[in-house]
Formats: C-alpha cells, structure tokens, sequence
C-alpha cells in the first residue's frame, strides 16, 4: 500500500570542509495532499572521537478528519515509517546499500 506524501525540503546544513566534528542534515514539510500537518528533521554528527550520531525530530498532527478517525492505525504507521529510517541510517553505517 502506497500513500501520497507530498513534502519539500525546507532547510539543509551542509558539512564544513576540513578536519575535526562534522554534522549535516536536512529538514521538510509537508504539503497540500499529506496526511499529517508538519515537519520532520534529519541530522548526522560525527564527534571527534568518530562516533556517529543520527538525531530524527518530527512534529505533526493529522491532516484532515480521515486520518485523525484512523488514529491508532495513523500512530502506527508513524512508527513503521521511523523504524525504516533508523532501520536504512544503520544499514549505511554499516557499509551497506
């Protein structure tokens, strides 16, 4: 099952050149045509230790009266679809595609 999810970037840091901690990331909202209200925020820090970190942060709430009647089943596809990025940030830490 697909759902149309219409949504735009609205903002984008991009790494600094050199050496040392680096962090990027990305954020988008939404557009007429989604079914929720909002926006969502990807961001990636390597530390100077070289640890990596990925922070999602995402707010939003159901766009019309259809999606809020489906409230639980909404919530849980929220979920399913935040297990799939963190699911596809750990395959690409790890050298996967």
């Amino acid at each position: 099952m697909r759902v149309n999810a219409p949504c735009e970037v609205v903002w984008v840091r991009r790494p600094v050149p050199g050496d040392g901690p680096q962090s990027a990331g990305f954020g988008y909202g939404t557009l007429p045509g989604h079914p929720e209200r909002g926006e969502e925020a990807f961001e990636v820090e390597i530390g100077a230790d070289g640890r990596v970190f990925l922070k999602i942060t995402a707010f939003s709430r159901h766009a019309n009266w259809f999606y809020q009647a489906g409230g639980l089943l909404a919530r849980a596809a929220q979920r399913h679809i935040t297990s799939r990025y963190v699911g596809g940030a750990r395959l690409l830490a790890a050298g996967e595609s």
